[in-house]
């Protein structure tokens, strides 16, 4: 046996493992309670489509753009924008959800702060393919469940060493405001049809997931409630392309809301015991 030939199914267990699990117990936690979400927390400042800075996610190596969490009952999304807006948070916030690994989208949530409107609602995906920019919208333009923003589920404040501890940076897009955090939660139990994240999965995308199941996230901003128009996390704008998500880079890594099992832990070290075995075998 040669080496490259394990080292894939090495890779695979420890990606398997992937988990957002983590010590978070409030939306205005420090983001070292959160957890910082792969690929998609990169993002180029001032690439959004209108212009509007309190709409454009920003994110660097050092000061990540997207973070999530859960804490066994709520699960958390948290996004880095290059504006605090006087007057609170006035626009359209989406985490595109992909549940079953297919690269498309099965699920919306989001911040919907347009108007006199103040809710984290779930939408259901529009007809279209729901894999790229090009072909995917929301349907019908409004959410099929919702909860009213209150300080226990939302959270809306300027990047300061508090909220950001170590923050490298303040100003990613170089616009001369400070950047904010918009963080939310939504409980994760409950029954179909209800304003949770397995309801509105079964009641909305006819799936059934469990805290073990493996989730994918585009996010984005947008400047109405059928699109994701604005801004999408993890690339430099983009929003018109008809490459996939995937291919783009604005689909994030499969996580679980859980740890590891002790079996799958086991498992790897398994692996790693055996590759240990075949290098000294091939140094004889």
């Amino acid at each position: 046996m040669k080496i490259r030939s394990v080292l894939p199914c090495l890779m695979f267990l420890a990606g398997a493992n992937n988990s957002l699990a983590s010590n978070i117990s409030s939306v205005t936690d420090p983001t070292s309670n959160w957890t910082v979400a792969p690929t998609i927390s990169l993002d180029t400042g001032s690439d959004q489509q209108t212009g509007q800075g309190d709409q454009d996610i920003v994110g660097t190596t050092q000061d990540a753009g997207f973070y999530t969490g859960f804490d066994g009952n709520n699960m958390y999304f948290r996004v880095r924008l290059g504006k605090l807006r006087s007057g609170g948070y006035s626009g359209l916030f989406w985490v595109g959800i992909d549940a079953n690994g297919d690269g498309a989208l099965d699920l919306f949530v989001g911040v919907n702060n347009q108007g006199s409107t103040t809710n984290i609602g779930f939408f259901a995906p529009g007809t279209g393919a729901n894999t790229s920019p090009s072909t995917t919208s929301i349907a019908n333009a409004v959410p099929q469940y919702q909860i009213a923003e209150n300080s226990s589920n939302f959270d809306y404040e300027v990047v300061t060493n508090t909220i950001a501890p170590g923050v490298i940076n303040t100003d990613i897009n170089g616009d001369t405001n400070t950047d904010a955090m918009l963080s939310f939660r939504v409980p994760f139990a409950g029954a179909s049809g209800t304003a949770t994240l397995q309801g509105a999965f079964q009641g909305l995308a006819n799936m059934s997931i469990s805290t073990a199941t493996l989730l994918s996230f585009v996010i984005a901003t947008s400047t109405q409630a059928n699109s994701l128009n604005q801004d999408l996390g993890g690339i430099n704008g983009g929003v018109n392309s008809t490459t996939t998500f995937a291919a783009l880079g604005a689909l994030s890594p499969a996580v679980s809301t859980t740890l590891p099992e002790p079996a799958t832990i086991g498992s790897f070290g398994a692996g790693l015991l055996l590759l240990t075995f075949i290098r000294n075998r091939q140094r004889r």
